[in-house]
């Protein structure tokens, strides 16, 4: 359970500013959104870096505190400082801002990645059970969802009690920054101290080692040769390709749906934050559902149907042109469905490639393998972003109006139901050509027993997993 906590860290963290990052700097700031666009989707393709990096270098890390727990340490306090940072109006020329906000933004994302890979890697130390796996990620989504009112519900609460009070908006967003920073910062770093890590300085035969004195160049290059490996795995690509579809339409839903609620709408901040709050609560019910499911059927069939399921709910949303407050409420539960499949069972699916990985190529790299989660948050962040960035621009949205033109809010009507649903549906398929089941898995298993009592494996078995 001490592993989940971290978990409020890393939802808080990448709701705030997967949420709010482009609505601050087109609204409160006040920059051009297509430039705004740029600088998040800037921060995603940094991240993308950051996470191949971090992936090969905790994998190559061996100290008496663990492979992982430093990682973590480090990255906790320059977190809290850097979102506090972030959602601060400068109140400057573009130019400064641009300079100012990509700078904070690619400080963010590197310490992000810093924490994120290796937190996630090491879950996949914790337990090689498949469904203890599910059960370990159920964890992880009740304290997701407990971050996820941090970084989605808090920040519409407080800036409304603050401007209520006669402080600033600007005022507002800064003290949201602060606190959510903290608080993330701080519940990372009470689990990387509160975790005792039995797998310290200990490494697997076939794990890649950096060799002392090694060179950057050298460094890179290694790097780069197990990743290209990694990637020749057919079950790593329609893993990474499930992931990357869902979270871009996940991610321009996000990003969309403050305008969506305030313009299409017109709610008042404390209306979002009932939608908000619920979309939470729901998500929180769906992770005993999910891990009950889970024991019946595989995380392959169940993901699907969730994903099916999540996007025939927003197409239908998006063919009724429903703008009332009921309506928004039934669609945070259709949200619901595909978000909490896709938070407790990709990463798990993530988990079970590791094992994939040590069958067909005889390494034992998990940082790198789970390093594709950051990687693929990166490249559906940087995608999402550029593209609401397009939409708004391309559409005529003006941040300092008070109603928007019709194109306008056609267009985020659009992003929050019909683009999320599309994207939704690929993942599914990705999917479906994913070949690791229940059973392919415990065949694994078996195999990698099998190898270490240096026993013959037939190979044969397992091509459909390259």
């Amino acid at each position: 359970m001490l592993y989940g906590v971290a978990g409020v860290g890393d939802s808080a963290l990448y709701n705030i500013m997967g949420t709010f990052a482009l609505f601050f700097l087109t609204t409160v700031a006040g920059m051009d959104p297509a430039v705004a666009g740029t600088i998040t989707a800037i921060g995603s393709v940094w991240d993308t870096v950051c996470g191949a990096f971090v992936g090969y270098i905790s994998d190559n890390t061996h100290t008496r505190f663990g492979k992982r727990k430093p990682f973590l340490i480090a990255a906790s306090v320059p977190l809290a400082v850097l979102t506090s940072l972030f959602f601060l109006d400068i109140h400057a020329s573009e130019e400064v801002m641009v300079i100012y906000y990509g700078v904070m933004i690619i400080l963010f994302w590197t310490g992000f990645s810093s924490f994120f890979v290796p937190y996630l890697a090491w879950g996949s130390e914790l337990t090689g059970s498949y469904d203890e796996r599910t059960v370990l990620r159920g964890y992880v989504s009740f304290f997701n969802a407990v971050g996820t009112m941090m970084g989605l519900v808090l920040p519409n609460i407080l800036v409304e009690i603050m401007t209520d009070m006669g402080y600033s908006t600007e005022a507002g967003w800064q003290t949201t920054g602060i606190l959510c920073g903290v608080v993330s910062g701080g519940t990372i770093l009470a689990a990387a101290l509160g975790i005792k890590d039995e797998n310290k300085d200990h490494g697997s035969a076939g794990e890649p080692k950096a060799k002392k004195g090694t060179g950057g160049l050298r460094v890179i290059v290694s790097m780069l040769a197990n990743y290209f490996e990694i990637m020749k795995l057919r079950t790593v690509r329609y893993i990474l390709g499930a992931s990357v579809f869902y979270l871009i339409g996940y991610t321009v839903f996000c990003a969309d749906r403050m305008y969506f609620f305030t313009y299409n709408m017109g709610l008042s901040g404390t209306k979002i934050t009932v939608i908000m709050m619920l979309m939470t609560f729901v998500s929180v019910l769906f992770i005993p559902v999910i891990s009950s499911v889970n024991r019946w059927i595989d995380k392959r069939t169940t993901y699907i149907t969730g994903m099916i399921a999540g996007a025939a709910g927003f197409t239908i949303f998006g063919m009724s042109g429903d703008t009332s407050m009921a309506g928004a409420c039934i669609m945070s539960v259709v949200f619901c469905i595909g978000n909490s499949c896709y938070w407790q069972l990709v990463p798990a699916m993530i988990y079970d490639v590791c094992e994939v990985d040590r069958l067909m190529n005889s390494s034992e790299r998990s940082g790198m393998v789970i390093s594709l989660q950051s990687l693929s948050e990166a490249i559906s962040g940087a995608v999402a972003m550029q593209l609401m960035g397009l939409i708004l621009s391309f559409s005529g949205f003006d941040g300092e109006a008070a109603i928007q033109s019709e194109t306008a809010l056609t267009w985020t009507g659009y992003s929050f139901s019909f683009i999320p649903a599309l994207f939704m549906l690929i993942s599914a398929f990705c999917i479906y050509r994913y070949p690791v089941t229940r059973n392919m898995y415990n065949e694994v298993l078996e195999a990698l027993d099998r190898r270490e009592r240096g026993e013959d494996i037939d190979m044969d078995r397992f091509k459909n997993l390259k």
